[in-house]
Parts: C-alpha cells; sequence; structure tokens
C-alpha cells in the first residue's frame, strides 16, 4: 500500500483525496493541514453579511475523511527528502511514498507604518471573516487597501450593510489586473454611482492611531478618517517549507514539470503554492484561483495513481460582480497579450442580452482577443449586467483550450429566446468574431 501525505487542506488536497479514493490500487493517505476549519475563501467576503451561521462558508472535514483519508491537525514543520518522512509541529512524523505541497498561499501584508494597529484585517480565514461581521455591525466606516475582485466584493457587501466605503488603490482604476481599462473605468463608474468612494493613483503610506486605526494617510497627503480597514493586495506563494526543505521555488511558487512534479521526484506541488505556467504563452504566471488548484489537484491524483497526465496550464478563467454589473475574462486580455509581445487582433461586440422587444433588456460587451498569425483565439472578457456572465467566461476557455479560430467561432451553433438570449441573428461570440475578421 503505497503511503500519499498532503501538506494542505484547500482544494488541491481534497480532490487529491477524492481522486486516490476513487482510483485503482491501494492507498494509505494522509492529509495535514493548520487550520481546524477551512473557509471557503472566495465566499468570505459574502459571508460578513450575518444571515446565515459562519459554518455555512466552511468546508467539513467529512470531506475529506469521509474518503478515506486520516485527517491531522497540525503544522508541518520539516520535510526529510531522503528518508520520505514529514515532522509536525506536534513533534509526530509521517512517512510517504508521495508527497504533495499544497500550502495554498497567505495575503500579502504591505509593509506600510502602523499596519499592526488594531482593527485592521484581511480577508482570508474563518477568524478574519467573524471579524468582518463584527466590524460591520459596530463600525461606520470602512477604508479598503486595494481594488481587486476581493477588495470590490467587500466593498460592496459592506455598501449595502450601511456602511461609508473607500477603496484605495494605487494604479489609475479599479480592476485592471483582469480587465482592461474601458471595462474597468464602466465599472468603477458603476461603484462610484452606487455611493462608494474609489481613490485611484494614489497609495497608502501609513495607517494612523492609538491602539486601532483611526486615519488612512496616502501618498498624495490627503488623509481618510476610518473604523477599520481590510487589506486586499493579493496573496504569496507558502513556499517557506519547501524552500527550505531544498525544494525549488520561484517567485511564483515552488516550481515544477508539467507533471507537476517539483526536481524531486516523489514530491508534487500544485494550487497557490505551487508556479503555474500559461496556457498560452508557456511563461510562469500568476493564477491563484480555486478552480486551478482543482485542476492541478486533479492531474496530480492521476499521476500518484500511476498515470502520466501533464497539465497544459493555466488559462486563469475568472468572474466576479459588482452590485448590477457581472464581469470577467479567460486568457490574456488585450493589454496582456500586447505586453507578451503577441500580435493580436480584437474583436468588440455590443449585443443585446434579450430579445429587443423584451422589458429589461440591457447589452452585454464583449473582446474576443485573437493571434493574428493564426487566427486562434488567446483570450476574451465579457462585461453585462445581471449575474450570468461565468457561462460567457467559460465559453471563452473552452474556446481557447481548443485552440478555436476566427472561421471557427462564426459557424459556432448556438441558442436563443425571447427572455434568455439575443434574438436569433445576434450572438456575442459571433458579431465579435466578425469584428475581428475586418481588422486582420
Amino acid at each position: 500500500m503505497k503511503k500519499v501525505v498532503i501538506i494542505g487542506g484547500g482544494p488541491t488536497g481534497r480532490v487529491v483525496v477524492h481522486s486516490l479514493h476513487a482510483a485503482e490500487g491501494e492507498f494509505d493517505i494522509t492529509l495535514i493541514k493548520d487550520e481546524e476549519i477551512n473557509v471557503n475563501r472566495c465566499a468570505v467576503p459574502y459571508g460578513i453579511i450575518d444571515k446565515k451561521p459562519v459554518e455555512k462558508f466552511c468546508i467539513p472535514n467529512s470531506l475529506v475523511t469521509d474518503f478515506g483519508a486520516k485527517l491531522v491537525i497540525d503544522t508541518a514543520t520539516e520535510i526529510n527528502t531522503e528518508n520520505n518522512f514529514v515532522l509536525t509541529e506536534k513533534g509526530d512524523r509521517y512517512d510517504y511514498d508521495y508527497l504533495l505541497l499544497a500550502t495554498g498561499s497567505k495575503p500579502f501584508i504591505p509593509p506600510i507604518e502602523g499596519v499592526n494597529l488594531g482593527n485592521i484585517t484581511t480577508v482570508r480565514s474563518k477568524q478574519d471573516m467573524e471579524r468582518l461581521r463584527e466590524f460591520a455591525k459596530k463600525y461606520k466606516k470602512c477604508v479598503i487597501v486595494g481594488g481587486g475582485y476581493i477588495g470590490v466584493e467587500v466593498a460592496v457587501v459592506l455598501k449595502r450593510l450601511g456602511l461609508d466605503v473607500t477603496i484605495v488603490e494605487m494604479l489609475d482604476h479599479i480592476l485592471l489586473a483582469t480587465m482592461d481599462d474601458d471595462f474597468a473605468i464602466e465599472v468603477e463608474n458603476h461603484v462610484k454611482d452606487e455611493g462608494i468612494n474609489v481613490v485611484t493613483g494614489d497609495k497608502v503610506i501609513a495607517f494612523e492611531g492609538d491602539e486601532s486605526v483611526k486615519k488612512v494617510v496616502l501618498e498624495s497627503g490627503e488623509k481618510i478618517d476610518t473604523d477599520f480597514v481590510v487589506i486586499s493586495v493579493g496573496v504569496v506563494p507558502n513556499v517557506e517549507l519547501a524552500e527550505k526543505s531544498g525544494i525549488e521555488v520561484s517567485k511564483f511558487g515552488v516550481k515544477t514539470d508539467e507533471y507537476l512534479r517539483t526536481n524531486i521526484e516523489n514530491i508534487f506541488a500544485a494550487g497557490d503554492c505551487a508556479e503555474k505556467k500559461s496556457f498560452i504563452t508557456k511563461k510562469p504566471t500568476r493564477g491563484e484561483f480555486g478552480t486551478n488548484a482543482v485542476f492541478m489537484g486533479k492531474v496530480v491524483g492521476a499521476n500518484i495513481a500511476g498515470k502520466n497526465v501533464k497539465f497544459p496550464g493555466v488559462i486563469n478563467a475568472n468572474v466576479s460582480t459588482a452590485f448590477e454589473y457581472s464581469f470577467g475574462s479567460a486568457g490574456l486580455i488585450e493589454k496582456a497579450a500586447k505586453n507578451e509581445g503577441i500580435d493580436v487582433v480584437v474583436g468588440e461586440s455590443e449585443v443585446m442580452d434579450m430579445y429587443p422587444m423584451m422589458d429589461g433588456v440591457s447589452k452585454i460587451k464583449t473582446k474576443l482577443v485573437f493571434e493574428r498569425s493564426t487566427g486562434k483565439l488567446i483570450g476574451g472578457s465579457v462585461l453585462r449586467k445581471g449575474h450570468c456572465v461565468a457561462a460567457n467566461v467559460d465559453f471563452i476557455s473552452f474556446a481557447i483550450q481548443k485552440s478555436a479560430t476566427i472561421e471557427e467561432i462564426l459557424v459556432h451553433q448556438y441558442s436563443t429566446h425571447p427572455e434568455l438570449a439575443a434574438k436569433p441573428s445576434d450572438n456575442i461570440y459571433v458579431f465579435a468574431a466578425k469584428d475581428a475578421l475586418k481588422k486582420m
């Protein structure tokens, strides 16, 4: 019986447990994690509203133990790569034939003066969510540092709860990590119209207060009064254990080959802690999404079970919402493709989401990014009202996976219905492909 040790209790580890439970062959699986209960990290902003108990936003440990794995609540402190065992903080030893590093990531805390004052929190753990629930009930003003997906989602929730909310983003606009400027500006204006204060092109240089934060000081000299601060400026991979164990790492995470093996053959790495390569450029890239962790976990599970499965790289399909809008992207957006030196042609469309005579009709804005030399789709983004954008982004992601060309998207066959889709002659992808073809 092969011994498998997994360090980390996020989606990667759980997927590997499930994969090996279903695989042929017998495996003795131990999963070590340092959080007694894991929260669904993507759902933390929505758990600030206390209509449901905190437990509804948590991942039950039965998703590990019901699938034949032993669960250890402890911190792994040492990996002996020569003799194949892991030591923990409590002094226990776990031998392995295969080891998976799924140690995830942690919030990046910028080195800002006063960052250790009270009432400053991140948006990551069960404790963070409980703290934010408490703050939302107790206080009136909040400053959110960082205008990415999580920061905007937290801002929207707090605004809906009646708080005075300010987002501070050092870039020219919010959401620029995943959106081109024109889409980001439209969402930013919508957020402002809904009453959220947005400060862009400025950065926080200090937090002031006695024991708890009272003011946020910006580089421009402006000071913003606040009762609490939410820091949401991204995450960094947890690689310390790997690094001190002689496992190769980079700024993107633990380095792996195309089978997700580290430089030590019987040790794998996947999820937020692992370096990812772009499906399109094959270069190392960021990609701290739960879906990527799942995809990588499936590959690791298959390879531990004896298959030779390659991970093709991340497309980074992503979606989010802000009040009435939903939006997202997959692959390389226009500016990212140009930054990579790829000659692209971009097709755009504005198509109604229902037949024009229906009540409540609104526009869907779509961009498709094609490599000019091959005509292949390498990216795209969608912005629309309502909460239906995930299906649009998923189509774009699948088309990228299948190396779809402009010509193939032009003959895409689709459905239609007065309340559910554009009129029969119109389609967001076909119209965007037509626009791209004109520009070729």
